[in-house]
């Protein structure tokens, strides 16, 4: 559920300022009621003239800018006051917005008569949070006819006349019947199964009444009154807070709401409603009774309080990674197993910096305590502060318990944070989330789904998004897909498909994109070999390879311009790691090169391995050797130095994927390497998986997880800095709003 504050009505009594509200009771099989504006009877919130900006309750009126609706008394009728939407022939839409909910079903009940039954006079739309429309009935939009808009056109369901009716649109957002709605007219089932006019995924919050008066005939107009919206069956319900006792004398801040068991809440303050930045206070746990909250140290009046909801303890109440095993043991274990929330290397970027606002914010493969089971979860750290909040849950992946599915990052020129969660094939769609709020992890939006895996997402100041991804669609396909804002996307294109790929790309300064990539003979991912280059510079329109030479898409054939290595020759592996450009704008590239596929000493010297561009040809270099083919770090391009990170050394389960992690310096573009600090030792597990943030801050400048490989374990996230003498762990778990990440050496 998604949480707005409440703007409540307040009066004085006794030199103390008490603020009014209703509770919701929220009673198992029975409505409840989410607005009841009462016939609008109430002149002190319902005015005759203007609709105001006003609190009913736990609804909230949010008035048209342009023409607002009108509070008219209706002389010598038994409906008294009633809200008026007269047609300007322009768009007015007033809103009600009211408390949240996301599965069950919801009812709009309202009475409504039209001055005319021939033109448009009145929509009422449903809508979830901060997306589009979801039931839509217009009157008199197919003249003399009561409408619905199917989502292509509209379809008409009874003939309209001008008299009073008795209206319920009634909601499924949950169950069986998900995505539909029926429609009843003067308590008569008139149509079911209505299809939406948008398609919303399940669990999206529902929390806003539009009415509207759209390009109709200027004068006309129609009269809603007992307008009522109520939930039903609905898992979650929400809770309406309200404030009481605030005494000018104390300071006092007291907060009353209802609670659940096995739930937790989070005490938000803000000082500036119309620009909604709520900071933590506290985490309250429910106990199934009405909780007080008691805040003595406010010394502002003008602080507002919300209780945002939160998941019930497990979900968000730690930084805990997944730990996965993909099943294909050998002699020396499984192919690769452990802590893999910053899994795979194909994921790009998991963190950001932002110096904006001087924090990271990062992504990993989070999961439920003591279990298997994949939620994708964001947070950040604050560089000022050094703390981190609690995690958010971004997507719940009900049912898998794999690491291919973790999320990307993005951010865009305005701050917004894009999460893009991985699919699988065709069988698991990947998701698209934003953030509500600029530079905040708090919450997230859904905003498309698409066939996508190992998504690559980069936001290009003055272009947009650029997106690598891959495909199924004849093995492991490379793909990209661009987009102005985020939510209209080009077509897919076809970048390569040789039997299959795996690549990592990167973005440079001036807007080049740039991926290398291997292949898969026969589709075989335990061939993968060779290794691959191209870049673009004008978005996708052409692609050629580092010397200019142009590339005919998609890449097809074996032995093409692209091809700047052939490993297969030799009989050797390649594993991608990471792709970076020195101070000439010129691409280095990260991989491991392996002699089998199987972990163990056969598929030794696995040498960690650098490929430079420098100008007129590309150069390698072997950086050192580990002892597993997943042995994943990342490339950092200094202006003085080059450094790797990653788990280089032997771990505490050799052979398995991970170790010790390492830092690795050179100081001659990478001709050269030294260990210059090895930054774990004596673990209990393996660490995995080095993954470098994009614009990477001290002490945010490296990012993984550890896990033992060989069985099922906790598996914690790590952070450290460019030294490689500071290693903190994020908290496992946590019971208050932030933490402070615990320091190892």
């Amino acid at each position: 559920m998604h949480w707005k504050p409440y703007i409540l009505k307040g009066v004085v009594l006794g030199g103390a300022m008490v603020f009014v509200s209703s509770l919701l009771q929220a009673q198992t099989n029975q409505p409840l009621v989410l607005a009841d504006v009462n016939g609008f009877n109430d002149t002190e919130l319902y005015p005759p003239g203007n609709l105001q900006l006003v609190t009913d309750g736990g609804a909230r009126w949010e008035p048209a800018p342009g023409t607002p609706a009108q509070i008219v008394p209706l002389v010598g009728d038994s409906h008294g006051q009633v809200l008026r939407r007269v047609q300007t022939g322009t768009d007015n839409m007033d809103f009600l917005h009211f408390p949240p909910v996301s599965d069950g079903t919801l009812t709009v009940s309202l009475e409504a008569r039209a001055s005319t039954a021939a033109t448009r006079t009145l929509d009422v739309f449903l809508l979830p949070d901060n997306d589009g429309e979801t039931c839509l009935l217009g009157w008199g939009t197919v003249s003399n006819q009561l409408a619905y808009y199917d989502g292509s056109q509209w379809r008409a369901v009874r003939h309209l006349d001008t008299n009073w009716h008795h209206v319920e649109m009634i909601s499924y957002l949950s169950g069986p019947r998900f995505g539909t709605w029926d429609l009843k007219v003067d308590g008569s089932l008139l149509a079911t199964n209505l299809p939406w006019r948008n398609h919303h995924p399940p669990n999206k919050a529902y929390n806003r009444l539009r009415l509207g008066g759209i390009r109709g005939v200027t004068g006309s107009y129609a009269d809603v009154d007992n307008l009522v919206i109520t939930a039903e069956g609905a898992t979650g319900a929400p809770e309406v807070f309200y404030l009481t006792n605030i005494s000018v004398l104390t300071n006092e801040f007291r907060l009353s709401f209802e609670t659940q068991t096995n739930a937790e809440y989070c005490i938000e303050y803000t000082r500036a409603l119309t620009n909604e930045v709520w900071s933590p206070l506290a985490i309250v746990p429910g106990s199934g009774l009405v909780a007080w909250f008691t805040n003595e140290t406010a010394t502002n009046a003008a602080r507002f309080y919300r209780v945002k909801k939160l998941p019930p303890p497990g979900y968000a109440d730690g930084y805990r990674g997944i730990w996965f095993t993909l099943g294909q043991f050998s002699s020396y274990g499984d192919k690769y197993s452990g802590g893999l929330g910053t899994y795979t290397a194909n994921h790009i970027p998991l963190a950001i910096y932002a110096p904006q606002v001087n924090k990271t914010f990062f992504t990993y493969g989070g999961t439920l305590k003591d279990k298997r089971h994949l939620l994708i979860m964001v947070s950040e750290y604050d560089h000022a502060t050094g703390q981190v909040p609690r995690p958010t849950l971004v997507l719940d992946k009900h049912g898998v318990n794999d690491p291919h599915d973790n999320a990307s990052l993005a951010l865009d020129d305005q701050g917004f944070l894009w999460v893009f969660v991985s699919g699988r094939a065709a069988a698991r769609p990947g998701w698209i989330f934003r953030s509500r709020t600029p530079y905040s992890s708090a919450s997230f939006d859904f905003i498309r789904q698409d066939e996508m895996t190992y998504p690559q997402p980069r936001h290009i100041p003055g272009f947009g998004f650029f997106t690598l991804f891959t495909k199924y669609t004849a093995g492991r396909e490379l793909y990209w897909m661009t987009s102005s804002n985020g939510v209209t996307w080009s077509p897919h294109r076809k970048l390569a498909g040789i039997g299959g790929h795996y690549q990592v790309s990167n973005v440079r300064a001036d807007g080049l994109v740039a991926t290398f990539f291997n292949r898969h003979p026969g589709g075989n991912v335990d061939k993968r070999t060779d290794i691959y280059y191209a870049q673009t510079a004008d978005y996708g329109a052409t692609w050629t390879t580092a010397a200019g030479v142009p590339l005919v898409l998609p890449l097809t054939t074996t032995n093409n311009p692209a091809r700047i290595f052939d490993l297969a020759s030799e009989g050797k592996l390649m594993y991608t790691c990471d792709l970076n450009f020195d101070t000439n704008g010129h691409p280095v590239l990260l991989y491991i090169v392996s002699r089998h596929y199987q972990p163990g000493p056969g598929g030794d010297p696995r040498e960690w391995t650098v490929a430079r561009w420098n100008g007129t040809q590309w150069l390698t270099s072997v950086v050192c050797t580990s002892d597993h083919n997943y042995d994943m770090g990342s490339l950092y391009i200094l202006p003085d130095k080059w450094l790797i990170i990653g788990p280089t050394q032997v771990g505490p389960q050799p052979w398995q994927t991970g170790g010790e992690m390492a830092l690795w310096t050179s100081v001659d573009q990478g001709q050269t390497w030294t260990m210059t600090r090895q930054l774990t030792a004596n673990s209990l597990y393996n660490h995995t998986y080095a993954r470098r943030p994009l614009n990477a801050q001290d002490p945010f400048f490296a990012f993984w997880a550890d896990g033992q490989p060989t069985q099922f374990s906790p598996s914690r996230l790590y952070f450290g800095d460019s030294s490689g003498s500071n290693v903190w762990r994020l908290p496992y778990e946590m019971t208050a709003p932030l933490a402070t990440p615990t320091p190892l050496n």
